[in-house]
This record gives structure tokens, sequence and C-alpha cells, in this order.
């Protein structure tokens, strides 16, 4: 990205928020955020703050503003994450995502969703390179979705249909 870690860190923790600084694309796939009652609804809270896009939740873990870390509430076990690094004059992202699938099912469900979520990440690095160049997220999600991709989103609506955000998890 053509800026400092700290620029780039101030939209990377408003990912998953669902206001107008949210790079993720949010117009294509819903994203939400939620805190416990009594907190400050836009804090980032380590083992509190919940996030998520569409059913997925994910539980903040961490962030330094250089790692960025949340773990999977409600799927197989595992976390997924954005490191920035110094790169000359601007930063480098990267994105990681580790899960443990021990099932078959888990297995085939991930190779469902594969698709979707690289599209998401690479629509989101594309959101954030023009917030970062202009100041503002764009409303629209301007890449473009292969049939794979286009196809495995709408069974993943289908399968999900009627929940948006998912119960706060006990």
């Amino acid at each position: 990205m053509a800026a400092p870690i700290e620029r780039v860190g101030l939209w990377i923790e408003t990912c998953w928020s669902a206001g107008d600084r949210d790079s993720f694309p949010r117009d294509v796939i819903p994203s939400w955020f939620e805190n416990p009652p009594g907190s400050d609804p836009l804090a980032l809270i380590p083992g509190q703050t919940l996030l998520g896009h569409g059913p997925f939740t994910f539980r903040l873990r961490s962030w330094d503003g250089v790692a960025w870390r949340v773990d999977v509430v409600n799927g197989p076990v595992g976390w997924h994450g954005f490191d920035l690094q110094p790169d000359g004059d601007g930063c480098r992202v990267t994105h990681t995502l580790e899960l443990e699938s021990k099932t078959l099912s888990g297995r085939l469900r991930w190779m469902l969703i594969k698709p979707v979520h690289d599209w998401a990440v690479e629509a989101l690095f594309d959101r954030l390179e023009h917030a970062l160049r202009t100041g503002t997220v764009p409303e629209r999600t301007s890449r473009p979705m292969s049939p794979m991709v286009s196809f495995a989103l709408g069974l993943a609506r289908r399968a999900s249909s009627g929940r948006r955000t998912p119960p706060r998890p006990d």
C-alpha cells in the first residue's frame, strides 16, 4: 500500500465496523460489529468485540497497530488476521487465514467458501487502496466476480437465508 503503517492501520481497524470507513466489500457481503452492552460500541476490546461478515463470526484476539488477529467463533477452529510491515515509503499488508478442518464436510465447505473468501480479501485490498488515495471508501465494490465466486456466494446466501448477524455466542 502506498501509505505508512499508521495510515493503513487506521483503515484496518475499521474493517467490519459496518460504518463509512469499513473497507470490507460490505455492499456485497454485509459486515457487522458488536460489543458487549454498556461498552463503547466502536471500541476494539480483545476477547469481547465480535465482528464478521454475513453469517461468519469472529472474536477480536488482538490489535496492536501492526498485527490484527481474530478467532473464528462459529466454524472450524482457526483465526485470521493482517500483518503490516514497512515497505519503503509504504506498507506491505499480508492476510493470513489458518483453519483446522478435521472432517470431510468441513473441508468440502471450505472448498465452496474459498473462492468467495479470496475474492473478498482482494476486494478489501482494492477498497483499502482507494480509501488511502481518496480518504473515503467507495460505495460500490468494483472487483468483478468470477462465475465460480458468484455461484458459491449464491449458495452461501441460500444456506444462511434470514441470518444477517449471528446471535452473540456464550
